[in-house]
């Protein structure tokens, strides 16, 4: 699907003018179909959770675990990972989706999931992915 609509947009805090593609389904159905970035059509949907703190939660959990097992206390090292995986389950069913363009690595929150969107697939990055994020200044 091509865009309907290009524009051009400033940043409100870098000043950055870059241009937008905006398509009927994003406006009317609130649904991603084409990237407002880049223009690309491709896209993989994800949990939108900071990577670096759900590391460190799994990181503090095992770190508890060894502590106890230093201690000769298995039951608190097997309830500190136990603690950690149910901290786990609980974010994975709060934290919403996002969509993310394969080509630009833009994000889409706020939207309908498109039910074409697919999970990470690391070949469609390979073909899709050759451009480099956009960088903030």
């Amino acid at each position: 699907m091509k865009p309907s609509q290009t524009g051009r947009v400033t940043c409100p805090h870098c000043r950055h003018d870059a241009e937008v593609f905006v398509n009927d389904s994003l406006l009317s159905r609130g649904v991603v179909t084409t990237c407002v970035s880049c223009g690309h059509d491709t896209f993989y949907v994800q949990k939108d959770f900071n990577r670096s703190l759900g590391l460190v939660i799994v990181g503090l959990g095992v770190a508890a675990s060894l502590f106890f097992f230093s201690r000769w206390q298995p039951i608190l090292a097997m309830a500190s990972l136990a603690s950690t995986a149910l901290v786990d389950f609980v974010v994975y069913f709060l934290v919403r989706d996002v969509t993310v363009c394969y080509s630009c690595h833009a994000l889409y929150r706020g939207f309908g999931r498109n039910p074409e969107h697919e999970g990470f697939d690391l070949k469609k990055l390979e073909k899709y992915g050759g451009r480099t994020p956009r960088s903030i200044r």
